[in-house]
Protein backbone atom coordinates (compact mmCIF):
# COMPACT_ATOMS: atom_id res chain seq x y z
CA UNK A 1 0.00 0.00 0.00
CA UNK A 2 1.38 3.37 -0.61
CA UNK A 3 2.37 5.93 1.62
CA UNK A 4 0.57 9.26 1.45
CA UNK A 5 2.66 12.28 3.25
CA UNK A 6 1.60 16.11 3.78
CA UNK A 7 4.36 16.90 1.40
CA UNK A 8 2.90 14.76 -1.18
CA UNK A 9 -0.44 16.38 -1.13
CA UNK A 10 1.64 19.93 -1.14
CA UNK A 11 2.98 19.29 -4.06
CA UNK A 12 0.17 17.78 -6.15
CA UNK A 13 -1.80 21.50 -5.05
CA UNK A 14 1.45 22.80 -6.01
CA UNK A 15 1.54 21.36 -9.46
CA UNK A 16 -1.55 22.20 -10.15
CA UNK A 17 -1.01 25.89 -9.48
CA UNK A 18 2.49 25.98 -11.44
CA UNK A 19 0.36 24.48 -14.28
CA UNK A 20 -2.48 27.12 -14.07
CA UNK A 21 -1.78 29.47 -17.40
CA UNK A 22 -2.50 32.63 -15.20
CA UNK A 23 -0.22 32.01 -11.98
CA UNK A 24 3.22 32.92 -12.31
CA UNK A 25 4.63 31.67 -8.90
CA UNK A 26 3.48 29.84 -5.85
CA UNK A 27 4.45 29.87 -2.80
CA UNK A 28 4.51 27.43 0.58
CA UNK A 29 4.38 28.74 4.29
CA UNK A 30 2.43 30.66 6.86
CA UNK A 31 1.31 34.26 6.27
CA UNK A 32 4.11 35.39 8.60
CA UNK A 33 6.28 34.59 5.70
CA UNK A 34 5.05 37.50 3.80
CA UNK A 35 8.49 39.33 4.20
CA UNK A 36 9.18 37.68 0.91
CA UNK A 37 6.49 39.11 -0.85
CA UNK A 38 8.43 41.62 -2.57
CA UNK A 39 10.45 39.14 -4.76
CA UNK A 40 7.76 37.80 -6.33
CA UNK A 41 5.82 37.95 -10.13
CA UNK A 42 1.88 38.01 -9.88
CA UNK A 43 -0.54 36.83 -9.90
CA UNK A 44 0.57 34.32 -6.97
CA UNK A 45 -0.79 31.45 -5.14
CA UNK A 46 0.29 30.79 -1.51
CA UNK A 47 -0.66 27.76 0.17
CA UNK A 48 -0.55 27.98 3.93
CA UNK A 49 -1.00 24.57 6.22
CA UNK A 50 -3.61 24.62 8.72
CA UNK A 51 -4.51 21.82 11.19
CA UNK A 52 -4.50 17.62 10.54
CA UNK A 53 -7.21 16.31 12.32
CA UNK A 54 -8.91 12.93 12.64
CA UNK A 55 -12.87 13.31 12.06
CA UNK A 56 -13.48 9.95 12.22
CA UNK A 57 -12.06 6.50 12.68
CA UNK A 58 -9.87 5.48 10.17
CA UNK A 59 -8.98 8.65 8.53
CA UNK A 60 -6.39 11.65 8.65
CA UNK A 61 -7.93 15.69 7.40
CA UNK A 62 -5.24 17.82 5.88
CA UNK A 63 -6.70 21.17 5.86
CA UNK A 64 -4.61 24.10 3.82
CA UNK A 65 -5.72 27.69 3.14
CA UNK A 66 -5.02 28.54 -0.66
CA UNK A 67 -4.58 31.74 -1.52
CA UNK A 68 -4.66 33.57 -5.42
CA UNK A 69 -3.60 37.07 -5.27
CA UNK A 70 -2.37 40.20 -7.49
CA UNK A 71 -0.88 43.47 -7.11
CA UNK A 72 -3.49 46.62 -7.24
CA UNK A 73 -3.06 49.57 -9.12
CA UNK A 74 -2.49 52.30 -6.29
CA UNK A 75 -6.22 54.07 -6.90
CA UNK A 76 -7.64 50.00 -7.55
CA UNK A 77 -8.94 50.54 -10.50
CA UNK A 78 -8.11 46.89 -11.09
CA UNK A 79 -9.95 45.40 -8.12
CA UNK A 80 -12.72 44.27 -9.86
CA UNK A 81 -10.62 42.19 -12.12
CA UNK A 82 -7.71 41.15 -9.54
CA UNK A 83 -10.86 39.78 -7.36
CA UNK A 84 -12.23 38.24 -10.63
CA UNK A 85 -9.07 36.42 -11.85
CA UNK A 86 -8.23 35.24 -8.55
CA UNK A 87 -11.78 33.67 -7.63
CA UNK A 88 -11.58 31.97 -10.78
CA UNK A 89 -8.01 30.34 -10.14
CA UNK A 90 -8.91 29.54 -7.12
CA UNK A 91 -11.96 27.81 -8.72
CA UNK A 92 -10.08 26.29 -11.05
CA UNK A 93 -7.47 24.42 -8.52
CA UNK A 94 -10.49 23.27 -6.15
CA UNK A 95 -12.04 21.65 -9.51
CA UNK A 96 -9.10 19.99 -10.61
CA UNK A 97 -8.60 18.46 -7.12
CA UNK A 98 -12.19 16.90 -6.63
CA UNK A 99 -12.51 15.81 -10.58
CA UNK A 100 -9.28 14.14 -10.92
CA UNK A 101 -8.67 13.96 -14.85
CA UNK A 102 -7.07 10.64 -14.51
CA UNK A 103 -3.95 12.29 -15.02
CA UNK A 104 -2.80 12.13 -11.13
CA UNK A 105 -3.28 8.95 -8.82
CA UNK A 106 -4.02 9.95 -5.84
CA UNK A 107 -4.89 8.31 -2.66
CA UNK A 108 -6.93 10.91 -1.31
CA UNK A 109 -10.30 12.70 -1.40
CA UNK A 110 -10.69 16.30 -0.93
CA UNK A 111 -13.86 16.68 0.58
CA UNK A 112 -16.31 18.52 -0.98
CA UNK A 113 -17.61 21.93 -0.37
CA UNK A 114 -15.33 25.46 0.25
CA UNK A 115 -15.50 28.94 0.65
CA UNK A 116 -14.34 31.50 -1.53
CA UNK A 117 -13.34 34.98 0.57
CA UNK A 118 -12.51 37.99 -1.54
CA UNK A 119 -9.33 40.56 0.13
CA UNK A 120 -7.61 43.59 -0.12
CA UNK A 121 -4.81 44.33 2.03
CA UNK A 122 -1.50 46.34 2.21
CA UNK A 123 1.89 44.26 2.48
CA UNK A 124 4.72 46.34 1.13
CA UNK A 125 2.29 46.59 -2.35
CA UNK A 126 -1.73 46.70 -2.75
CA UNK A 127 -2.95 43.61 -2.67
CA UNK A 128 -6.29 42.17 -3.87
CA UNK A 129 -6.95 38.27 -4.37
CA UNK A 130 -9.54 35.44 -2.82
CA UNK A 131 -8.29 32.64 0.24
CA UNK A 132 -9.86 29.43 0.40
CA UNK A 133 -9.69 26.31 2.73
CA UNK A 134 -10.32 22.79 1.35
CA UNK A 135 -10.04 19.50 3.06
CA UNK A 136 -8.42 16.38 2.22
CA UNK A 137 -9.47 13.03 3.65
CA UNK A 138 -6.90 10.49 3.75
CA UNK A 139 -7.43 6.69 5.41
CA UNK A 140 -4.77 6.22 7.66
CA UNK A 141 -3.66 2.72 6.98
CA UNK A 142 -2.14 4.32 3.65
CA UNK A 143 -0.21 7.43 5.86
CA UNK A 144 2.24 4.99 7.50
CA UNK A 145 2.49 1.59 6.32
CA UNK A 146 5.45 0.78 8.75
CA UNK A 147 5.66 2.84 12.27
CA UNK A 148 8.94 4.16 13.32
CA UNK A 149 9.18 2.28 16.67
CA UNK A 150 10.90 -0.77 18.32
Amino acid sequence: MSITTQLQVVNRIRDLAQSHKMVSDVRYGFLGDVDDLPDFDPPVVYIIPQTISVPRDGIWRMSFAILAMDKLLQDQSNLDDVLSDCSGILMDIYSALLYNDGTAVESWSVQTGTQITLFHERFTEYMGGANMVINIDIFQDNCRADLPFN
